[in-house]
């Protein structure tokens, strides 16, 4: 019984501890299988880990050997470039050996150089002493010369009797200022209306106080007596009067009195030339009046001070004869309308003021004129209206300059000049005003 109770408590053992092993190992196989699953899927991830790692590995390869083959290439590149810097340092080693060479012939070829610049300098040196002793031997025979041309032409001036310009030139243009004013002079006249008015009493009674003077008594009272109105005949022989006188002043002038020395002058000249030559006396005037004009000439508005002075006087003659104007309008309108054509007749007399004062020199010319209440002669004047027995009569007042010629003989104790009428002047005569109706004016 007992055995069989052990067989019996045996099989019981052993049925339990099959039962209790079985579950555990179903457990354990369980757990081996979900391990072995788990296992599977990280041999798959690994799988597909190595799969990538072979795939990135091959890239790499390739890349190492493109590496590997582009470092072939520049270290070949490296080794050309070290070769051809070897080359390149060999050659410059060689010009730099060359380059000392040439700078050692350099230096010596300028050493010889600089023994051969100073050889130059002191040949330079010598020259130009040589020189500045020629230059001055050279000055002193060029002062010498131009000591002894000045002396000759000095001398060449004194004996020199050609003039500049001919007898007939000067005729010319003494009659081309002369045809000048009387246009002129014209034209005015025509261009002015005369009436006497109250209101101009005191202008026309200072305008004849101011020509008493420069066209005498004579033409003065004519002039404010005379009726100008239909014909101005009268007016225009004053206005000829006044631009005549002035241009002969202007002809005759030394220094236009611009270092009021005329008188002194004058007398000088008259003194010369009754002792000296011809040529020598008339050498001296021209010198004398082209360095005397030369400084009073330096005056800019001589000319202008000129031209203004006779524009005064002519618009005062017509203010005297009545003019419609007053002064300050006549004179605008005057120099407006005339103002060129008297600056032109101030530059003609100026240039027979040289013609007559420096270019002839082998006699003395002067403008001639027949002065206010002079007896008329016709031998040496002509009456403006024509010709006429008139001797003897009043002059009124000149209206065309002539011009005359003396011309000195001979040196003796008593000095023979030969006179000559080129030209003889045009004159006014005081009964040009007859038959001229007149008005009586209160004084």
């Amino acid at each position: 019984m007992i055995g069989t109770f052990l067989e019996r408590l045996k099989r019981w053992w052993l049925g339990w501890f099959f039962n209790e092993n079985q579950k555990e190992l179903e457990c354990k196989i369980a757990d081996l299988e979900d391990r072995l699953r788990k296992s599977g899927n990280e041999k798959n991830a690994l799988n597909d880990e190595v799969r990538k790692f072979k795939t990135e590995n091959n890239r790499l390869s390739s890349t190492i050997l493109k590496t590997n083959e582009e470092n072939s290439k520049l270290k070949q590149t490296l080794r050309q470039e070290q070769d051809a810097k070897a080359s390149a340092h060999r050659t410059l080693e060689k010009e730099r050996k060359e380059g000392e060479r040439a700078r050692g012939a350099y230096q010596q070829e300028v050493g010889t150089l600089k023994q051969q610049l100073e050889a130059r300098k002191a040949e330079i040196t010598e020259a130009r002493g040589e020189l500045q002793r020629s230059q001055s031997k050279l000055a002193e025979v060029t002062t010498l010369l131009d000591t002894r041309t000045k002396e000759l032409k000095g001398a060449q001036v004194f004996l020199t009797t050609a003039d500049a310009v001919s007898g007939a030139e000067v005729i010319s243009s003494v009659d081309a200022l002369n045809a000048e004013i009387l246009q002129t002079c014209a034209f005015i006249s025509d261009s002015f209306d005369f009436a006497r008015k109250p209101e101009h009493a005191d202008e026309i009674k200072e305008g004849c106080t101011r020509i008493s003077d420069l066209m005498g008594t004579s033409m003065t009272h004519l002039l404010s007596t005379v009726q100008h109105t239909a014909d101005p005949l009268l007016v225009q022989i004053a206005l000829q009067g006044a631009t005549v006188e002035f241009s002969r002043w202007i002809i005759m002038t030394w220094d236009f009195d611009g270092l009021q020395a005329e008188q002194q002058l004058s007398e000088i000249y008259n003194d010369i030339r009754s002792t000296e030559t011809q040529a020598i006396s008339g050498r001296w005037r021209a010198l004398t009046r082209a360095h005397v004009q030369k400084v009073a000439l330096q005056h800019d508005d001589l000319h202008s001070t000129m031209v203004t002075h006779i524009s005064d006087t002519l618009v005062v003659i017509m203010v005297a004869a009545g003019c419609t104007k007053n002064y300050e309008d006549a004179y605008r309108e005057f120099t407006q309308k005339f103002g060129e054509r008297v600056s032109n007749i101030v530059k003609m007399a100026v240039r027979l003021n040289k013609i007559i004062g420096e270019e002839v020199t082998s006699a003395d010319l002067w403008p001639t004129h027949g002065a206010a209440s002079e007896k008329f002669d016709s031998d040496t004047m002509e009456d403006f209206e024509g010709p006429s027995d008139q001797t003897g009569k009043p002059v009124l007042c000149t209206t065309a300059l002539g011009l005359a010629r003396s011309e000195k003989l001979a040196v003796t104790d008593a000095a023979e000049f030969k006179y000559t009428v080129l030209k003889k002047p045009k004159v006014a005569l005081e009964s040009v005003a007859d038959g001229l109706e007149r008005e009586e004016v209160s004084s």
